[in-house]
């Protein structure tokens, strides 16, 4: 019976592990506005290495959306790309580390002139090109109704004592904390694996309101939080 309970686990932890992506991208999307004013504005991303040795990674740009005036190019962690390179090459890819990140950051330029961008990066380790990553840089583009309904929110637990946690996939950028009678009392960034210490607000029942890109309000959730476990 032993050994079945062995295969059992064994089996329990490879199905961990195909289901664990080798990388990530974070945020995705990611998004930013920002008034014309003739000069550079970045989304700042991370690709987080997820295994245990190191891998090459490349990118692709595809651009979806862009207005005349502007220039939109990249930075990685080797170099920054200029308008014309859409591609990062294959002998110049990204060694990330076991467990490290790097940068991948998306530049435009406005060059004095209202408008909005949505850039595509194409994220794939150099060794396997079929499976990749599709992330979004929004500026100034707010998310469409079924990029919403495609965000995945879990608040717990509720009731909460004196800490809370969020999970998301992707698309929420703040939480904001209001008191029944509508006035906002605390304010936190959203972060992935991250517990929100409440313990600083008094007994009761709060409304949380999920921020997502461009102030975007995703959802609000009711909370009551207690100092103590009954």
């Amino acid at each position: 019976m032993k050994y079945i309970y062995l295969i059992i686990s064994i089996l329990c932890v490879e199905v961990l592990v195909a289901q664990t992506p080798r990388f990530s991208v974070n945020p995705n999307p990611n998004s930013i506005s920002f008034q014309a004013d003739g000069t550079d504005h970045f989304a700042h991303g991370k690709v987080k290495n997820n295994t245990g040795a190191q891998i090459n990674v490349l990118w692709t740009r595809e651009i979806l959306q862009l207005p005349v005036d502007w220039q939109t190019y990249v930075c990685d962690a080797n170099y920054c790309y200029g308008p014309g390179l859409g591609k990062c090459p294959d002998n110049g890819p990204n060694k990330i580390k076991a467990g490290d990140s790097t940068t991948l950051d998306v530049h435009v330029t406005d060059n004095g002139t209202d408008g909005e961008a949505h850039i595509v990066m194409w994220v794939y380790e150099k060794e396997d090109t079929s499976k990749k990553i599709k992330v979004d840089y929004l500026f100034n583009k707010v998310l469409s109704n079924n990029q919403v309904k495609n965000i995945e929110i879990k608040v717990y637990p509720n009731p909460a004592y004196n800490s809370f946690s969020i999970d998301f996939n992707q698309g929420l950028n703040r939480i904001d904390f209001y008191s029944i009678l509508g006035k906002k009392v605390t304010s936190y960034k959203a972060m992935q694996k991250t517990s929100y210490d409440i313990s600083q607000l008094e007994d009761g029942l709060y409304f949380v309101k999920l921020i997502g890109p461009n102030e975007q309000h995703l959802r609000t959730i009711r909370l009551q939080k207690r100092s103590y476990r009954p």
